[in-house]
């Protein structure tokens, strides 16, 4: 009987580069998950965080207006501008808001990096029998955090 030889070295040598292909490409897609995990676990705590901020604010309203004795009531207006009657300037400055330089009265809430900044303003409180103010501001801010490592960029130093 006659051997004929299986002649396997451009074989063996292409499942060899598959195999290696293979093997990077699923590296990749791992250490792509586990970024994307992180960004996602990071979003969800700053989310979290602003949520309880929202609910702190609105916390902050309601007690304002119970602290004044009056019913609380919002109507929107024009946008992102909101309407609350039933307060008084001396219940505000009781409950810590700082009155500027323009007749805005500024409270500012806080939770590790993120705070919740909210003006009221008195001005249209005629309109109300003095029993009003306007929320020009409900901003909410971050500190901003260099990152530590930039991947060996030159920092300029």
């Amino acid at each position: 009987m006659k051997h004929i030889p299986v002649r396997l070295g451009p074989l063996a040598l292409l499942l060899t580069v598959v195999a290696i292909c293979m093997t990077v490409l699923g590296l990749l897609t791992f250490s792509t998950a586990r970024a994307d995990l992180a960004m996602a676990q990071k979003l969800a705590a700053s989310t979290q965080q602003r949520y309880e901020l929202e609910a702190e604010g609105q916390a902050f309203l309601q007690e304002a207006a119970e602290a004044a004795g009056k019913e609380f009531v919002t109507k929107v207006t024009g946008g992102v501008s909101y309407k609350i009657y039933g307060f008084t300037q001396e219940a505000l400055s009781a409950l810590g808001m700082e009155k500027d330089e323009n007749g805005v009265y500024w409270k500012e809430l806080s939770h590790d990096s993120q705070t919740l900044r909210i003006g009221l303003d008195f001005a249209d409180a005629a309109d109300h029998e003095g029993k009003g103010f306007t929320v020009v501001c409900w901003q909410f801010s971050r500190e901003w955090q260099a990152p530590e490592e930039i991947g060996g960029l030159w920092a300029g130093e």
